[in-house]
């Protein structure tokens, strides 16, 4: 499996911590098969507002695990999901057709408040673009229904699997994206892609 690990860059040097990954293969074809249902939640915004997956029934929705405190790979994928923000407010897409979930791994730190903060940070417009957190109760069935398992290590940081799922118009899971892989031209052609179908 295809798994970064945030310590793994946490450890690296600064100036490898900030690079994006290396340039994917892109590909205007992509195959985008049914790999399962995505797993239904609901968990609150920075408002306090529920959300539900289901809430994004007709959306093509990009789905990331992330935690504000990350000192490596959540800032990468979060900056490339603005990058996919960008790309389809220019397309007019963003918020009626597509939309983007940054989900919380570290419901303890991540209050509403922090997350808030980390959006602005990150350039996230609420209008398409939700951060997600609730009680570790209710984030801990999530987390195991997307594999998304997380371990703290000994100096407080935490470790887990780096992925950004793609989620189609019916709620099925048709991409996994490792930071490896995760291309926000590629996720641009592959959300394009399901919103045509």
């Amino acid at each position: 499996m295809f798994w970064i690990l945030c310590w793994m860059f946490g450890a690296a040097s600064p100036l490898l911590a900030a690079e994006a990954p290396s340039e994917v293969q892109i590909s205007s074809n992509p195959s985008l098969s049914v790999i399962a249902r995505a797993p239904t939640f609901m968990l609150h915004d920075t408002s306090g507002k529920v959300v539900r997956l289901s809430d994004y029934q007709g959306h093509v929705v990009l789905l990331a695990f992330i935690f504000t405190t990350c000192p490596g790979v959540c800032p990468i994928i979060s900056r490339q999901m603005a990058a996919v923000q960008s790309g389809l407010k220019s397309a007019k897409l963003f918020g009626s057709q597509a939309s983007l979930v940054s989900v919380t791994v570290d419901p303890e730190t991540d209050t509403a408040d922090v997350l808030a903060r980390y959006a602005r940070n990150h350039g996230a417009d609420p209008a398409g673009w939700r951060f997600l957190t609730g009680t570790p109760k209710q984030i801990r069935p999530v987390l195991k229904a997307y594999d998304e398992w997380t371990k703290l290590l000994p100096k407080g940081e935490i470790d887990h699997p780096a992925r950004v799922y793609l989620i189609d118009k019916q709620g099925n899971i048709r991409e996994i994206y490792s930071l490896a892989f995760f291309n926000e031209k590629q996720a641009l052609i592959d959300m394009s892609r399901l919103l045509e179908e």
